[in-house]
Formats: C-alpha cells, sequence, structure tokens
C-alpha cells in the first residue's frame, strides 16, 4: 500500500476563505471564528463565524417572514425554476466545488465531483417535482366530495453531516423547497464552507424570495439544538449519527414537532456461492471503502457462504492491500483521509481491538512518514475470526474497517444479516433468483442491493429500519415527507343530515 504525493499542479497554494462573505447574505453567524483544515495537509481551509442564539433566532424569523409573505408555496413554476437553477449552477462551477469539498473533507477528486454531479441531478429531479405536489379526492356520498391536499409543513430546519455534505444536503433541502417551505441549514462544522459556497448559489437564483434559504453555523450541541428546539421551527430533517439523531427527537418532541432522521448503519453485505465472483469482490470492496467507509450505508459486515469464505477472503485482502492511500487531490489516490484527527482515532482504537479480538487479513498497518504525517490517514483493515459480541462487529465505525463472517445456509445467512440494531441498507450477491426475493424480503434494512452496491436513484426512497431513521428520503416518498395532508370536506346536501 503506497501514497502518491500530489504533484505541485495538483496542489496549489490554498488562501484560506473567510466566511460568510458579504455576499452571504443567507447567513447568519456573528460570533468567534472557527477554523476548517484539511484533513490532508492540516492546512486551514476557510475561517468561518459561529453563529448565536440571536443569530439562530433572526434566521428562523426571517424564514418565517418570507414564507408568509411571498406566493413561494403556492407558485410550483417558480420552485421549479429556481431548483434547476441551482442545479445548472452547481454544474458550472464543479471544478471549483470539487477541490474546496476534496480539500475540506478529504475525500478523492474524483469522489468529489460524483457528489457534486449527483446533487445537482437530484435537484433537478426534484425541480421537476415541484410543479406536481398533487393531492387527492374522493366521492364520499350524494353532493359529498372529500378532497386532501398537500401542503408545506412550514419552517423547516436541514441538519446535515460532513461524509457526503452536498448530496445529503440537497437530499432534504431539494424537496424541502420543491414542497414550498422555507429552510434554515446547518451544515457539520467540518464541512461548512464547502456547504455555504453551494448554498450561495442557490441564494443567487432569480425567483428565491429572501428568507426562504437561511443557514446558521457552528455545534451541534449549540446551534443545532438552538435550532431543533426553535418554537418558529416545524420539521427537522436530520441525518447523522444515530445517538445524536435519538437527542434531536427527544428536542424535537418538546415542541411536537416533525422529524425525517436518516441515522446510523451496520450494513451486511451477503455473498452466497453461486455470486459472480469477480462483480461481488469488486461490490465488497466499494462497499466498505467507498469515501473511506465513512459512509452510512458502507458494507462493514461481509458474509460469505463456506464454500466461498477462503477464496472470497484471500482475494479481498490481496486487493485491499494495494490500495493506495493518499492525498485526495491526487487522480492516483483510492483511499483519502478520514474526515478529522478524532476520526483517525477512532479508527485506530477499533483497529487494535480487532488485532485482539480476532485475525487480520489485511492492512491494519500505521501510516506514519511523508505525506502522512501532517494528515489523518488510516489504512484499511480487513478482520475475521471475531466473536459475534465483538465491538468491530457490534458498532458503526464509520471508517476502513471490515469483518468477515461466514454462513452455512440461507437461514443462517438471514439471522446474522439481521444481528444489528440497525436497518439502514444491505447488500446480497447471488444468481438464483428465488433466494434474491427470500433473502431480500427477510434482511430488515431499507434499501437490499442484489448483485450491485452503492448504486442510489433519485426516483427510489432510501431509509432506516430499527435504530437507522424514521422517515424516507429521495423519490416520492422524500417530496412527501416535507408536507402536511388537509382534508377539505364539502357537502352540498341541502340538510346536515
Amino acid at each position: 500500500m503506497t501514497a502518491s504525493a500530489a504533484t505541485t499542479s495538483q496542489r496549489q497554494a490554498w488562501a484560506a476563505l473567510r466566511l460568510p462573505a458579504p455576499c452571504h447574505g443567507f447567513v447568519r453567524a456573528s460570533g468567534d471564528l472557527f477554523e476548517s483544515t484539511d484533513p490532508a495537509t492540516g492546512e486551514v481551509v476557510a475561517e468561518l463565524a459561529v453563529s448565536t442564539p440571536d443569530d439562530v433566532d433572526r434566521a428562523v424569523a426571517a424564514a418565517r417572514q418570507a414564507l408568509e409573505s411571498s406566493d413561494w408555496g403556492a407558485n410550483g413554476e417558480a420552485r421549479a425554476r429556481v431548483l434547476y437553477g441551482f442545479a445548472q449552477a452547481l454544474r458550472a462551477d464543479q471544478d471549483r466545488l470539487a477541490e474546496l469539498l476534496t480539500r475540506e473533507q478529504g475525500k478523492t477528486i474524483h469522489e468529489a465531483r460524483i457528489e457534486i454531479a449527483s446533487s445537482a441531478k437530484m435537484t433537478e429531479y426534484y425541480a421537476g417535482l415541484a410543479r406536481m405536489v398533487y393531492g387527492r379526492s374522493a366521492v364520499l356520498g350524494q353532493e359529498v366530495t372529500g378532497v386532501v391536499l398537500r401542503e408545506p409543513v412550514g419552517v423547516v430546519a436541514v441538519i446535515t453531516p460532513w461524509n457526503w455534505p452536498l448530496v445529503l444536503l440537497v437530499r432534504s433541502l431539494a424537496p424541502a423547497l420543491a414542497a414550498g417551505n422555507a429552510t434554515v441549514v446547518k451544515p457539520a462544522s467540518l464541512t461548512s464552507a464547502i456547504t455555504v459556497e453551494a448554498l450561495a448559489l442557490l441564494a443567487s437564483q432569480p425567483g428565491l424570495p429572501a428568507g426562504i434559504l437561511m443557514c446558521v453555523l457552528g455545534s451541534g450541541g449549540i446551534v443545532g439544538d438552538a435550532l431543533v428546539g426553535h418554537d418558529g421551527t416545524d420539521m427537522i430533517a436530520f441525518t447523522g449519527e444515530t445517538e445524536t439523531g435519538i437527542r434531536v427527537m427527544k428536542r424535537a418532541a418538546e415542541g411536537l414537532r416533525k422529524v425525517a432522521l436518516e441515522l446510523g448503519g451496520k450494513a451486511p453485505n451477503v455473498v452466497f456461492a453461486d455470486a459472480k465472483l469477480d462483480k461481488a469482490l469488486a461490490g465488497a470492496e466499494s462497499a466498505i471503502f467507498t469515501t473511506c467507509g465513512q459512509i452510512c450505508t458502507a458494507g462493514s459486515r461481509l458474509l460469505v457462504e463456506d464454500a466461498l469464505y477462503d477464496e472470497f477472503l484471500e482475494r479481498l485482502g490481496a486487493v485491499t492491500n494495494g490500495l493506495r492511500v493518499g492525498d485526495g487531490l491526487d487522480p492516483a489516490s483510492q483511499l483519502g483521509p478520514v474526515a478529522s484527527a478524532s476520526q483517525r482515532n477512532k479508527v485506530l482504537d477499533y483497529v487494535e481491538r480487532g488485532k485482539a479480538e480476532g485475525r487480520l487479513v489485511a492492512g491494519g498497518a500505521a501510516l506514519a512518514g511523508e505525506p502522512y504525517d501532517a494528515g489523518c490517514f488510516v489504512s484499511p483493515a480487513i478482520f475475521a475470526d471475531l466473536p459475534a459480541d465483538s465491538s468491530l462487529i457490534r458498532d458503526e465505525i464509520f471508517g476502513p474497517v471490515l469483518t468477515v463472517q461466514r454462513f452455512g445456509d440461507e437461514a443462517e445467512a438471514v439471522a446474522l444479516a439481521n444481528d444489528t440494531e440497525y436497518g439502514l441498507a444491505a447488500g446480497l450477491w447471488t444468481q438464483d433468483v428465488d433466494r434474491a426475493w427470500r433473502v431480500g424480503r427477510a434482511i430488515r434494512a431499507g434499501t437490499i442491493w442484489i448483485n450491485t452496491y452503492h448504486h442510489f436513484y433519485d426516483e427510489m426512497e432510501v431509509g432506516g429500519f430499527k435504530r437507522s431513521g424514521v422517515g424516507r428520503q429521495q423519490g416520492l416518498e422524500g417530496l412527501y415527507e416535507f408536507t402536511e395532508t388537509k382534508h377539505l370536506n364539502f357537502d352540498g346536501k341541502s340538510t346536515l343530515w
């Protein structure tokens, strides 16, 4: 496993951004400065101001005022134009945004470009739906008709994570706006700069009423808590870690606010002996090492049938040992750094536990020397022969650490797959269509990929079972999450009864 240092042309000198800039009128942040740093080099990417409680009040008030004083909620054509314009702006600014994303988050430049393109594509999808927020009607009796309307919820707080900061922003923000809501965004502190810069492209769109998009910056414990508990917010859309999501739900419950939560995962990736071997190997590698394992749908628990187990593990170990870890701006890097020093230390702690509890199959080496010393780099690791109660199997590590378990038959595969408190996603590899149906129905997770992994579609809903969340994102259900239903009952009879 070797690193490729970025060339001078790939990593130019970087002048730290000062945010919010004067043109960012949608941001309310007047407190002390904090720094966002590059996890590959430790360089300062941006200096940002923290939002105060008064800033949160002003942001929510501006959103409420905009919703009540404009026709935003009733004008689907305007909403569609604004969202479509935002999508086009993201595409036009892809190179700059991708570099900023890689510098701030650490992911490879290839993945950063995919994220910008995916964000634009999803925004376009919801631009199309903005004019199609349909209700329904029913004849309920002689001269009696019921009409069910879908109306905006109101002011929606959108709280986003740092791993896919733009896709997971757009996944809540675009449908919230398409449905006619006003929004207040609170990005993760680690990726505030890329979020603000992308939101500036939306804020500049003609036709977006001032105040419909607002943003506050700072920690979840202070700024996020103030936003979630604010009397002026009507709904919270949160994506992040499960324990934090539980606290968000409790806080929102104090005001009976609606919540949509996409939380943690510990996804099983189940490989049967009849799987197409090369494709399954590529799928297993991608499932765990995409975004350096920092993704809630990561296939971090690999389950392999006995007959294939030894060969599969040997080949996957060889692939893992050959992965190139390095600066995300270097196109040769296959894994960048993890997002922060605390995340690196957490991953390395689990690696040490794994060495004590099971067998290290690949990776797991300390990364030292140039270019690693200044950054937050970790070695991707595979562990086998762990006890069933190992924390590596039970916990969401959120890093490039894979556990491998064997199974003997279909029933055992399903039992192992479901032996988790999470239920966000799963993978299933088999050429037996009947088995795919049986096992796919039996696994308790919101998305089951069959003979593929990490392929998302704007039209298809995602979301979690168990401790992986509440509600659904993407697709039509993702739009409807941001609406309230209202029944208008028309009675044309001449008498009451």
